[in-house]
């Protein structure tokens, strides 16, 4: 169970990859805040079957809910719905880059709220592949625009202070906001821990679901419109969605928030992979370089656990 986290994590990546293609794929068709409502809306059938499944079919206990881990579940669920809409916004930016850049920063504000507020002790090595792997995420988000590594870097430290970076590190702090506010859910479940990732994951993609939802109604009606029109093709990125939502609970309860959205970050390389195969597109050396240092950032966080 110890490295099992590991593997889920990985596992997760690979899933939540798909599921951004697919969305991606839908865009011309339902707009991008109804390309990003599939991933909530249409894992819900899904993730319900895996609950009667897992506690009906198979008998597993349902686990007890206190009142400490729905809030902390529907915090999450907030914060991962709002950090979507600021990243939709951030795609409105003109040097949007820099903004979508920086929001990778979560990884790096998970690990500071839980040595500050929860008071958890990482070792050097972590600390040391955590903020290796950010820079690495930021880097890479930059490395598709040039071939020459300096320029990369000077594109970077020009962006420091510009109104999208501002935005992208909000959006950052929300995305970790969301991840502990899982961690903090699962880890206040009366019950197994595989019992509580299912349990807590239908909870979370129903909040996801109805929130954004009624926000969509009330702002962006004709893009919810289309995503039940377009039903069929949007199915593949819930399934997804579904996979890899109840694949992050896992590694949130057996691992640190940020340990795990360390690794999780692999689904980085997994886009590149992605977009090499399906949508034709060419990697950067500077992209290469990226890859090499989000690799060893993994493998440090990975070697530290093991």
């Amino acid at each position: 169970m110890d490295y099992l986290w590991i593997f889920v994590a990985i596992f997760a990546a690979a899933l939540q990859t798909f599921r951004s293609a697919f969305q991606k794929r839908m865009i011309p068709d339902i707009g991008k805040f109804g390309a990003t409502y599939i991933r909530f809306i249409y894992a819900l059938p899904f993730t319900f079957l895996i609950f009667i499944f897992w506690f009906f079919i198979l008998k597993n206990e349902i686990p007890k809910l206190n009142n400490l881990a729905i809030f902390y579940c529907f915090i999450g669920a907030l914060c991962q719905v709002l950090f979507t809409l600021l990243l939709m916004i951030i795609f409105s930016f003109r040097n949007f880059a820099a903004g979508i850049a920086f929001s990778k920063t979560e990884v790096l504000f998970a690990a500071l709220i839980e040595i500050f507020i929860l008071n958890i002790v990482f070792l050097p090595i972590i600390n040391f592949g955590i903020i290796l792997g950010v820079f690495a995420v930021i880097f890479l988000s930059v490395a598709k625009e040039t071939t020459n590594i300096n320029d990369v870097f000077i594109k970077i430290s020009k962006s420091f202070f510009t109104f999208s970076t501002l935005f992208g590190v909000l959006t950052g702090l929300i995305l970790a906001g969301s991840t502990v506010g899982y961690r903090m859910a699962i880890i206040n479940v009366e019950g197994h821990i595989l019992d509580a990732t299912i349990y807590l994951s239908i909870l979370a993609v129903f909040i996801q679901s109805i929130m954004m939802g009624i926000w969509l109604y009330y702002y962006k009606r004709n893009e919810l419109r289309l995503v039940f029109q377009f039903w069929k093709k949007s199915l593949p990125a819930g399934i997804c969605g579904s996979g890899a939502t109840a694949g992050w609970f896992l590694p949130f309860a057996l691992a640190t928030a940020a340990e795990g959205r360390a690794v999780v970050q692999i689904e980085l390389i997994f886009s590149i992979i992605i977009s090499i195969i399906f949508f034709k597109e060419k990697v950067q050396r500077t992209e290469i370089f990226g890859i090499c240092m989000l690799i060893i950032s993994i493998l440090l966080v990975i070697y530290a656990r093991i």
